[in-house]
């Protein structure tokens, strides 16, 4: 019975070839930047369209403009809306949910394609998000596409989201939904992040990350007489000395976890963006530096924070003139999942199966979604599976190959059927 349900599923999947590279190409082509979160309510549109189009419930919800501020700060109050679709079976339960998140990242510079022209060539749909992850959310619809088009009933439920915000946080996404209820450990026995982890890989977590700025306070002179001011950058770079010395020799262990690539099993602590100054002969006054600090799943954010308060602390000694202020923009801590539970061992079927070896385990480099599902709604059987290549995610260049897409449509598809059960044909 099996083999033959493959069977139905992947003829079902071969026929909409064309279909599903048209439906990304149209997604793709949307350019839903973020930040601020441009063309969201379009993007939204098409693909409920789809949804309606294979049958589904659909429902949009969208942030309340009160709250825009709050869970969107780099939004522009810019309308954040989620789309929602249902297929429900005769028994309602077990509920599996598909989400994936349809806000890019800029665009940037060094594209040899528009990157929002969906070109196709070679097997490969290029676009700025045709890996992260518009190509998550082609494949979790057409894995549904591919069971009705195979006449094959489910007795549970089936439901497909795609939200907003994930590249700057997700807390007016898939945040929102788990805040509202939408998904609850209650509501949802299984959950599926469609993000751009490999087709050949389920992925079991992710490592933290905490995003801060740290501002260097001084006094402001003139360049010519230095003496007279405190250089807010000096400051700046005896805290950043204070940093190599301290912090960065307890980041060298490397993590027990299968975290992709392998050069991120270890945590990295990077200083990305410098601000500071105002003219070439005015000693600056502030001085303010961003970091992207990624733990591994043996640390934890409140380790982290007192690390960094730590050092601010032994530069003051060294300087006392020292001022510094830690502002902290997001922290996550690692999420982490066991490896033998139904969900995981449904796809490492369905994968060997479909792709005629059994999917590795990885644990993401950077935080995604899981991070809601988990943590605040307290769902264990919670992976991260979808088709795009994870180097792909924000280069120039982007791609996905289209076989990828549904190849991983199968394995979904397949997976559903033994997690939520078959309806018997009459």
């Amino acid at each position: 019975m099996n083999q033959l349900l493959k069977e139905r599923i992947s003829d079902a999947m071969e026929s909409l070839q064309e279909e599903l590279t048209v439906f990304a190409q149209e997604i793709v082509r949307i350019p839903t930047e973020n930040p601020p979160g441009r063309c969201y309510p379009e993007c939204a549109e098409a693909i409920g369209n789809m949804m309606k189009k294979i049958g589904m419930e659909v429902e949009m919800i969208q942030v309340p403009g009160e709250r825009l501020s709050e869970l969107a700060p780099l939004g522009e109050r810019l309308p954040r809306v989620s789309v929602l679709g249902k297929w429900v079976g005769p028994e309602k339960s077990p509920v599996i949910h598909f989400t994936g998140h349809y806000d890019v990242v800029p665009a940037g510079t060094g594209w040899t394609h528009d990157p929002f022209s969906g070109k196709v060539l070679d097997g490969r749909l290029y676009g700025r998000g045709s890996s992260d992850q518009k190509s998550g959310v082609v494949s979790q619809i057409f894995a549904i596409y591919a069971l009705k088009k195979a006449g094959i009933s489910l007795k549970g439920t089936v439901i497909s989201s795609s939200t907003p915000d994930e590249e700057t946080g997700g807390f007016a996404g898939l945040g929102y939904l788990v805040e509202q209820g939408i998904i609850t450990k209650e509501n949802t026995q299984y959950c599926v992040i469609t993000e751009c982890l490999d087709v050949d890989k389920i992925c079991l977590g992710h490592r933290g990350t905490i995003w801060f700025e740290v501002i260097t306070k001084g006094k402001q002179s003139h360049g010519s007489m230095p003496s007279e001011g405190i250089n807010a950058i000096v400051q700046m770079q005896r805290f950043l000395n204070a940093v190599d010395r301290e912090i960065q020799p307890q980041l060298e262990v490397s993590s027990v976890h299968p975290i992709m690539p392998p050069a991120c099993r270890k945590s990295t602590l990077t200083v990305t963006m410098i601000k500071a100054g105002n003219k070439i002969n005015t000693v600056p006054n502030e001085c303010v530096a961003s970091f992207d600090w990624r733990l591994i799943p043996e640390q934890d954010v409140a380790w982290a924070l007192e690390e960094l308060k730590r050092v601010m602390a032994l530069v003051k000694e060294d300087y006392p003139d020292f001022e510094a202020e830690l502002r902290v923009q997001m922290e996550v801590n690692p999420t982490l999942v066991p490896d033998d539970t139904p969900v995981v061992k449904a796809f490492q079927t369905a994968g060997r199966d479909i792709l005629g070896e059994t999917p590795a385990f990885s644990v993401s480099p950077g935080s995604d979604d899981q991070k809601f599902v988990v943590q605040q709604a307290g769902i264990e059987q919670c992976i991260v599976y979808g088709p795009g290549p994870l180097t792909q995610a924000h280069k120039s260049n982007e791609y996905v190959p289209i076989r990828d897409m549904m190849e991983a449509a199968k394995v979904m598809a397949l997976s559903m059927v033994e997690l939520l059960g078959v309806v018997p044909a009459n």
